[in-house]
């Protein structure tokens, strides 16, 4: 199961302390994803779709649970979409233009955020929980940080978008294909609006999983910074291994004096080795900072050898 799906299956078994609650994730599920057809005669049919078994299940029961309505639940299978099934809530006729009623939504008006559902700022966050679970996905956080919703009314999205801003949270709006989007990025604000929908396991999830990245960043970094650090050091005994061997062959060992000498030998004798590790070879004891100039100062003798005429 996706990291989406189960956070919807997390919220499906959400318990609003209230039933305005109810009423407003009602709300939230027919303003993102309900259609109404008119019907001969001037009845009404109000449905809900969605790809997501919980979800439409979870609708009926709120219809149940807020207006006594009995919804009819239909499966279709569809064949463009790889043979996944849809889900849909069905309710008729005079109990359609009652739910509309209660949830607050006028056909005759530009859809938006009904006022009279949100007016609590719990109600609000079940009014996103409705729009969430009817029309949202929010990406696994070992990939990336992505939270949307798909909307099909760009003044919903609108809407919508001024209603989570009410909550100190920026969503962005852009376009797929003929639908609008609703999104957020970054860790701090999807984790911020999980928190708001009542999905605290999947916050939990996230945040876990946003330590684990940065533990793991970390310590690829180290390691990255270690191999940089043994590769400059395999460079630069290489180099003086060479500088030396061109100095002994050119002048001979006494032409150095003893503490260069002794190095030299050393360093010839022990590439691999570090220059903390020399320098405890040396005899008496040298710090790193002893060998490495000792170093320098035999490379700038095998530079100065090169340079000099004849």
């Amino acid at each position: 199961m996706s990291y989406s799906s189960q956070t919807k299956e997390e919220l499906c078994r959400f318990e609003p302390a209230s039933v305005c609650c109810l009423l407003s994730e009602l709300s939230g599920m027919v303003s993102a994803a309900g259609s109404v057809i008119l019907r001969a005669g001037g009845g009404r049919r109000l449905s809900i779709e969605t790809e997501n078994a919980d979800v439409a299940r979870r609708a009926a029961r709120l219809l149940q649970e807020v207006f006594d309505v009995q919804a009819e639940l239909v499966t279709l299978r569809q064949a463009r979409l790889g043979g996944r099934s849809i889900y849909r809530v069905v309710i008729e006729g005079g109990e359609a233009a009652f739910v509309l009623e209660g949830c607050g939504i006028d056909l005759a008006q530009r859809r938006g955020v009904p006022r009279d559902v949100t007016v609590r700022k719990c109600c609000r966050m079940a009014f996103l929980r409705g729009v969430f679970l009817a029309c949202g996905s929010v990406t696994d956080p070992q990939k990336e940080y992505h939270l949307e919703f798909v909307l099909g009314d760009e003044g919903f999205a609108q809407a919508l978008q001024r209603l989570i801003a009410r909550f100190s949270l920026n969503a962005h709006m852009g376009k797929r294909r003929q639908m609008t989007l609703l999104y957020l990025k970054g860790q701090s604000e999807i984790t911020d609006m999980l928190s708001i929908l009542g999905a605290q396991a999947a916050r939990f999830a996230m945040e876990d999983a946003f330590i684990r990245k940065g533990l793991r960043n970390n310590a690829n970094r180290a390691v990255n910074c270690d191999s940089a650090n043994v590769q400059r050091a395999v460079t630069a005994a290489a180099r003086q291994t060479q500088a030396i061997e061109r100095l002994l062959s050119a002048r001979g060992e006494q032409s150095l004096p003893p503490p260069l000498l002794q190095t030299a030998r050393l360093r010839l004798g022990h590439p691999e080795m570090s220059l903390e590790e020399l320098g405890r070879l040396c005899d008496p004891p040298v710090g790193k900072s002893g060998v490495n100039h000792r170093l320098r100062r035999l490379e700038q003798m095998a530079a100065e050898l090169e340079e000099a005429p004849g």
